[in-house]
């Protein structure tokens, strides 16, 4: 790992000067006596229940990912509830997101499928959530007055990106040898070109899913179910705070700081989600003291319920830490490999 770091030590030096801006920005303003003491006054009660609600929102995910992991291999429900685990855990540890590369290696090693596939449903699962947070984004939008200019052309921005990425992954799924001929025209050495052609065709066999209507309506729907009680479970945090606010609202807040994620950060996007969502309930009219405390708590509940699932999993699975960072150094490693660096 430390010639992975080594490597990256740019990306990885900018993601934490970025998280420690952010965080700057957060609490210059901050009155640390009324935060001390509305975490002092935390109802534990109900940030016991957040969890569990949280929670709750893994197990959706677990289900949604079983659907769209289908075309590659039919499995019991929830055989893969753990892999999906292991991404989010080592993404709260690791840099550059490599836990959604030990996610694609733990479980096409387990179910014995290709990992260029598996690693397909990421993107298709990342994506299918991005398209909910963009169209919520533009319907609470509606009736939400105050949204700063540079918010609304973010997701304007994020909403064309991603609406071609969709497009582009969707014509990929229907007709594969178009896009190798595409790719051909480039000229590249017939070995690069082979070389292109395995990886391509094991990626796009995790596509497959957009082609079975009934799975992309599961798959659709149980990606709006889980933001739905994600908006719970931080709306039952936040009250655990001192913060009462809608269900709307918290699913407002989740819609920004989602996407807030996409920013080069330290790991478990510290900072990112802080300030977006300080900003977010800014426009609620909640102030900066009450926004960065109840931001702040609710992010650090929701990753120790993730490292609590990661190394149950880890129980459960009979895999060590040590592997888990051993196959985020396999991927860096092979990938730069690819690259011939």
């Amino acid at each position: 790992m430390g010639e992975v770091i080594k490597k990256h030590i740019f990306k990885i030096i900018l993601g934490c000067l970025v998280s420690l801006i952010l965080i700057y920005l957060c609490i210059r303003n901050i009155d640390f006596k009324q935060s001390v003491s509305l975490l002092k006054n935390a109802d534990l009660s109900l940030i016991a229940l957040g969890v569990i609600i949280y929670a709750a929102s893994y197990l959706v995910r677990g289900f949604r990912w079983d659907y769209i992991l289908m075309p590659l291999k039919k499995m019991k429900m929830f055989q893969s509830f753990f892999y999906l685990v292991f991404g989010f855990f080592m993404n709260n540890i690791l840099p550059l997101r490599l836990g959604e590369f030990v996610r694609a290696i733990v479980a096409g090693k387990k179910l014995e499928i290709s990992r260029s596939g598996v690693f397909a449903t990421i993107v298709v699962e990342r994506l299918m959530d991005i398209i909910i947070f963009i169209i919520s984004f533009f319907l609470i939008a509606m009736f939400v007055p105050n949204i700063p200019n540079w918010l609304q052309k973010s997701f304007i921005l994020c909403a064309i990106i991603f609406g071609l990425m969709f497009v582009v992954l969707f014509v990929m799924s229907k007709d594969e040898d178009k896009f190798l001929k595409l790719l051909y025209k480039f000229h590249l050495p017939s070995k690069i070109n082979e070389i292109i052609k395995s990886i391509f065709l094991k990626f796009a066999s995790g596509l497959k899913f957009f082609q079975n209507k009934k799975l992309f309506f599961i798959v659709f729907i149980t990606s709006i179910i889980v933001w739905i009680i994600e908006a719970y479970a931080y709306k039952t945090l936040f009250a655990a705070f001192g913060l009462n606010v809608t269900a709307i609202q918290c699913l407002f807040v989740i819609v920004t700081t989602g996407i807030a994620t996409m920013l080069p950060t330290a790991p478990g996007f510290i900072g990112a989600i802080e300030s977006v969502g300080m900003v977010t309930l800014g426009i609620f009219g909640v102030e900066e003291t009450m926004a960065f405390t109840a931001m702040a708590a609710t992010h650090f509940v929701e990753m120790m319920a993730v490292y609590a699932l990661g190394i149950t999993g880890m129980i459960k699975e009979k895999i060590s830490f040590s592997d888990l960072f051993s196959f985020a150094l396999k991927q860096t490693q092979e990938a730069e490999e690819k690259n011939g660096k």
